[in-house]
């Protein structure tokens, strides 16, 4: 029976997610030995809880610090996934646990995260920004996602000058 076979990978993620553990994801990546990069991408950028929540929004919830940056190390990994009911990024997700469970933890996650590419412009389902759910006594917080808009904004600004190039101040003679 399926009872002898022990946790499904999904489930080894899932909870390596929720108890930030990171040897359970281990163990799901050396079972993925023969898949290529965008297979173990997929896999992981599919895993879902029963409430549809993400990997990544599970780690944002629970404050798996671990868990999350080995989530970012595998190639091709979505960072930006949305939640089901809410439209919700893992950075909306963790905000919330900042304002409401552990600050630092909270703090360092966000940091993490836009480091690794979560753009904090996207808005979820109510119009929100994950900075809109910032609690106003977290300037830190609200600090670190103004400065990762801020270097995103910008890096599309130069991507556009690159790409058009005419017209700029920089061309004339």
């Amino acid at each position: 029976m399926a009872d002898d076979e022990g946790a499904s990978p999904r489930e080894l993620v899932v909870e390596a997610c929720r108890r930030d553990q990171p040897h359970l994801i281990e163990q799901v990546l050396d079972s993925m030995n023969e898949k290529t990069n965008e297979e173990v991408a997929e896999f992981f950028n599919n895993v879902k809880d029963a409430l549809g929540n993400y990997a990544l929004h599970i780690c944002a919830m629970y404050g798996s610090y671990d868990v999350m940056d080995m989530l970012f190390d595998i190639q091709y990994f979505e960072c930006d996934p949305l939640t089901r009911i809410d439209n919700d990024t893992p950075l909306h997700v963790a905000v919330r646990y900042a304002n409401e469970k552990d600050h630092d933890a909270g703090l360092a996650m966000i940091e993490m995260m836009c480091e690794a590419g979560c753009d904090p412009r996207v808005r979820n389902k109510h119009g929100q920004k994950p900075i809109s759910l910032v609690d106003p006594r977290h300037t830190d917080i609200k600090a670190a996602l103004q400065k990762a808009e801020y270097i995103l904004n910008e890096n599309i600004q130069h991507e556009q000058e690159a790409e058009g190039g005419e017209g700029s101040a920089s061309d004339s003679d």
